[in-house]
């Protein structure tokens, strides 16, 4: 309306723009009927653009559209040089048949966010996420080093039980604390709660431990209830690394905020566009590397060369040193190393 009256001088009313406003859409991005139509044809052109590319499209008896699943072949190519860890979450769509939005990503060597794959289902239920994980399977083997990592969704957890049996489930501490905040209101020890789920030393987060449940049993309860294997990375029976919150899926879900009210087929223009800009970007960075690590791990690395040049190095024998100087004494023996 301030548009049309600002330039062309036309005073028009609310619901004429309203609609000018929709028709324009539907001239660029094309209707909400056409993005389940043209579904077919756009992942035809996608699969044949990118080789390796995996998609399933699946309708019901009268040929409604029920589920999608996409992964773009660079994706899958790239997830056997990365962690086995695998992130998954969901957002729920904002167009005229709403749906729900499926996320599984990983973190590259540059600590990047790193897309594997994407699933349009009708809600967040027990067949949408074993459906989805299902389709993951194609890309990620069932494996005891694989590690999915999501919130406490019950739908997710007999996903990943079903369909990933030797996979090890964490749960995201993001999560998890905002469900403390919200059921005990305390911040005292919720901090102590933060500080243990981030230890790696068994013997550190015991100490911990105890005295969050010295402080507030009942905290301590809550979280024993939850699975201290699943949150805490001392406890936790695989490599989870740094990765302790679904922030990966969850920051795809939020870039894609305002695509997510697209037609389909749109959105997933949308989607590809984004990941060739971030893949390129990185091809490009990747590129210009003096050394074979990425820059967040020379950084790391050099960070980690000025605190080593200020411990002291006893040796004890040909493999074993005790080196002192750092915040506890330790015996090295170079051949576990």
């Amino acid at each position: 309306m301030d548009v049309m009256k600002a330039v062309y001088g036309i005073a028009i009313d609310y619901w004429k723009s309203y609609k000018a406003l929709v028709h324009a859409r539907e001239l660029e991005q094309d209707t909400w009927e056409s993005g389940y139509e043209d579904l077919p044809m756009f992942l035809h052109k996608i699969k044949a653009a990118n080789p390796g590319t995996i998609t399933r499209l699946i309708c019901d008896e009268q040929d409604r559209f029920r589920f999608l699943f996409i992964a773009f072949g660079a994706c899958i190519n790239g997830f056997r040089f990365i962690r086995n860890v695998v992130v998954v979450d969901g957002a729920h769509l904002k167009g005229k048949f709403e749906g729900v939005l499926l996320v599984a990503a990983s973190q590259d060597g540059n600590g990047e966010i790193f897309p594997l794959a994407f699933g349009i289902v009708d809600s967040k239920n027990n067949a949408s996420w074993e459906w989805f994980l299902t389709q993951l399977r194609m890309i990620c083997d069932d494996q005891q080093e694989l590690v999915i990592i999501s919130d406490r969704h019950r739908s997710i957890r007999k996903a990943v039980w079903k369909v990933f049996p030797q996979a090890h489930r964490g749960i995201c501490t993001y999560h998890l604390h905002e469900n403390l905040i919200m059921k005990f209101k305390e911040s005292t020890t919720l901090k102590l709660v933060k500080k243990a789920a981030r230890m790696y030393r068994v013997s550190e987060f015991v100490a911990l431990f105890n005295e969050i449940r010295r402080q507030n049993p009942d905290i301590a309860t809550y979280l024993e209830n939850a699975g201290v294997s699943l949150w805490s990375c001392a406890n936790f029976q695989r490599d989870r690394y740094d990765i302790t919150t679904s922030n990966i899926a969850e920051s795809i879900n939020k870039v894609l905020k305002d695509a997510r009210e697209y037609p389909t087929a749109y959105f997933l223009k949308e989607l590809r566009k984004l990941f060739s800009k971030w893949f390129m970007k990185r091809r490009e960075q990747a590129m210009s590397l003096q050394t074979f690590f990425t820059l967040r791990v020379e950084l790391k690395l050099e960070y980690q060369c000025s605190i080593g040049s200020t411990l002291m190095v006893h040796h004890i024998d040909a493999h074993h040193s005790h080196v002192t100087g750092g915040a506890f004494a330790c015996i090295v023996d170079i051949q576990q190393v």
